[in-house]
């Protein structure tokens, strides 16, 4: 995968294709937070 977001993200690219998926389908940060396990801040 060649992509300049993930490469500087420090987590997995599974988590970050769920973050995506979750952002795509209109889901609020806190929502996708929840669903990830991925803290807000």
């Amino acid at each position: 995968m060649n992509n300049k977001y993930y490469k500087r993200s420090r987590i997995s690219e599974a988590k970050f294709r769920h973050l995506i998926r979750c952002f795509s389908l209109d889901l609020t940060a806190t929502e996708t937070a929840e669903l990830t396990g991925i803290s807000l801040r």
